[in-house]
């Protein structure tokens, strides 16, 4: 029986700013988009702050630290999931949100409203852990209370789908809200 869903932020509950930016600014390159890749990772493990990891990619991308902000601050969060959230989910279940995260801007991104339907929040840059490191799944069902087999994580990067796999969650790749509703209506109903 599962007691436990938990939801990716980045292209799940919010969009995300970071592919706009690449596309916008690095079309096909590869080598300097593998290299942004790789500032991310080191913000999102805490190992850079984001004013650096702004200050890097405009440099790289030959723009403005305040356009670098512009394109990547428009997250805009993803209302109808929201309302699912709030109506179907949270009575019943308890909620979590695991984002590979370089900041805290949920309430800047989602409003705290949105931010206080989830039970428990981890940013890997808090914790040092990034997905899809089994430790950073194995530590948010600790904090939920639950075990790893009683989780259902929605996230869109199948990569990270498969390291919660790894240690026992249920997962839906996130492809769009009809989509994992209909999946996790499927998963519930077991």
């Amino acid at each position: 029986m599962y007691k436990a869903i938990i939801f990716d932020c980045f292209d799940v509950l919010v969009s995300n700013g970071l592919p706009l930016f690449i596309s916008k600014y690095l079309n096909d390159n590869q080598v300097i988009q593998n290299s942004i890749l790789l500032f991310e990772e080191s913000l999102n493990a805490g190992r850079i702050d984001y004013e650096t990891f702004l200050l890097k990619i405009a440099e790289i991308c030959n723009v403005s630290v305040d356009e670098a902000r512009r394109v990547l601050d428009d997250n805009e969060p993803d209302i109808e999931l929201f309302n699912y959230i709030a109506k179907k989910l949270k009575p019943s279940f308890k909620l979590g949100m695991l984002s590979n995260a370089g900041d805290d801007w949920l309430d800047e991104m989602m409003g705290g409203d949105r931010k206080s339907l989830f039970d428990v929040i981890v940013l890997s840059y808090q914790v040092g852990f990034i997905k899809p490191q089994p430790e950073i799944y194995r530590l948010t069902a600790k904090r939920l209370e639950v075990e790893t087999n009683e989780c259902i994580m929605i996230d869109d990067n199948e990569k990270y789908c498969d390291g919660a796999k790894k240690v026992g969650m249920q997962t839906i790749q996130y492809k769009s809200f009809t989509q994992m509703m209909h999946e996790l209506d499927v998963l519930l109903a077991k």
